[in-house]
């Protein structure tokens, strides 16, 4: 995917003749903070097209990295990769529209493009959107719907959010009290080494008569004064003294010392196992997730990707794919998936090449395999297909018509109103011929295999 590049020039910073290796060697020179060979990775990428490099360059003005920092510039490439589909770079423009950093401040409009970045699977979008209806900013305050984006941000491993999420249950806040959930949260933020979450879980295991575990409140003070040596890590070793004088066992006290030594922090794919991430239902978030929602968008015509999670597609597989073009992880990990039963992953990966892969002969393909197998959402957007001409030589009406009517049978679907007004408009606007062939189309599908989607709850997601 060509970008067009205004007002920048890319290969001012990119030196002649430079050993030039892809994208994976330059975040990786990123993340290893060798910012030279970064920039020149990423400005000679951005230059052929790659949006997850002109992400980084926004990201290295923006803090400053390798180069001189420059937020209007970091603007305006996180601007193009954002037209490019790039969901880290719209969950990025929304934050700085939410704080006024480096752009005018619109609160409003930050919350348009975190939804964006959401709806694509950014976690760091799910957790700005937390804070911004814990906080009220954009919205209107609402620490149910607070829990939610946390909670989904959380499921993904990031720390931040379990850490906020272990808080709403311990304090019943945007949902209902429960500690034994609060353990479980606090315990994966802390395992992270989220430093705020290990010295509050500290405390409560030392002091709150509800959750009360001397032992457990010594290891933590103890991690923290072994990995810290600011004045967090000098309060934890005070703490970690005073407790282990407590402790009447002495053999006790030296296993925990021993598990102190060997603990590690975990990954954030560490932190939340993947059949717990693809198991667990999403909350449903007025405005963002429901059902009507949902029929909304679709009527508008809007592609939604579902979350790729429950057939096995992580974000990052995603952005992979995206930057070498090589799809076969993702394809394996589909083809699993509907093997398993899980034919909705077909219309996944139909929703994918369309919207971030821009190939509509693949997409077509996908969702012929998905309606073939009975998924209604798949037999709607290929009904689309057909109508549009997306994918083929020409649009085929009685083709359209015909998986329009097979998609309406499943009445108590999410997208009932939706299939039904597409029916209304190609019904007004095909001939009579059309109209008998699309019904005898459907007619013959009609003795084929119709119940195998699988519907469960939380498998349509939008994002």
């Amino acid at each position: 995917m060509k970008l067009r590049f205004t007002g920048i020039l890319l290969g001012s910073v990119l030196t002649a003749g430079a050993a030039l290796a892809g994208l994976p060697e330059g975040i990786k020179f990123f993340d290893n903070q060798d910012y030279a060979a970064a920039l020149a990775e990423f400005t000679y990428l951005a230059e052929e097209g790659d949006p997850t490099a002109v992400y980084y360059l926004g990201r290295m003005y923006e803090e400053g990295l390798g180069v001189t920092a420059d937020k209007e510039k970091a603007v305006r490439y996180y601007q193009m990769a954002d037209e490019a589909q790039n969901a880290a770079a719209s969950a990025q423009l929304g934050k700085m529209m939410m704080t006024g950093n480096g752009m005018t401040r619109n609160p409003e409009l930050g919350i348009e493009f975190l939804k964006k970045a959401a709806y694509a699977g950014n976690t760091e979008a799910f957790f700005e959107l937390g804070n911004a209806y814990a906080e009220g900013s954009g919205v209107q305050k609402n620490m149910t719907y607070a829990f939610g984006f946390y909670f989904m941000a959380a499921l993904r491993g990031d720390a931040r959010a379990q850490y906020q999420v272990a808080k709403s249950y311990l304090n019943g806040s945007g949902v209902p009290q429960d500690y034994e959930n609060a353990v479980k949260w606090y315990s994966r933020a802390a395992n992270q080494g989220y430093v705020k979450a290990q010295f509050e879980w500290a405390q409560i295991r030392e002091s709150d008569p509800r959750l009360k575990n001397i032992g457990d409140a010594y290891s933590w003070y103890a991690i923290l004064a072994a990995y810290n040596s600011d004045s967090v890590g000098q309060q934890a070793a005070q703490r970690r003294d005073a407790l282990a004088g407590m402790f009447k066992n002495a053999q006790e006290l030296m296993v925990r010392q021993q598990n102190m030594r060997n603990w590690r922090p975990k990954t954030p794919e560490e932190s939340v196992s993947a059949e717990e991430r693809q198991n667990t239902p999403f909350p449903v978030i007025p405005g963002f997730n429901d059902p009507e929602t949902t029929q909304k968008m679709l009527a508008a015509g809007t592609v939604l990707l579902t979350d790729g999670t429950p057939f096995g597609v992580s974000t990052d597989m995603i952005e992979t794919a995206l930057a070498s073009q090589d799809r076969t992880a993702i394809e394996t990990a589909v083809q699993n998936a509907a093997d398993a039963g899980k034919v909705r992953a077909y219309t996944f990966y139909g929703d994918l090449l369309h919207s971030r892969f821009k190939d509509e002969a693949g997409a077509l393909a996908w969702y012929q395999k998905g309606a073939a197998a009975g998924d209604d959402y798949a037999q709607y957007q290929l009904a689309k297909m057909y109508c549009e001409g997306r994918g083929m030589e020409n649009p085929d009406a009685a083709e359209c018509y015909g998986w329009l009517l097979t998609a309406a049978e499943k009445s108590d679907s999410v997208i009932a109103d939706s299939i039904q007004s597409a029916t209304d408009s190609v019904l007004a606007a095909m001939t009579p011929d059309e109209k008998t062939r699309g019904e005898a189309l459907a007619e013959e599908r009609r003795g084929g295999n119709k119940g195998d989607a699988q519907n469960q709850p939380g498998v349509f997601k939008l994002f």
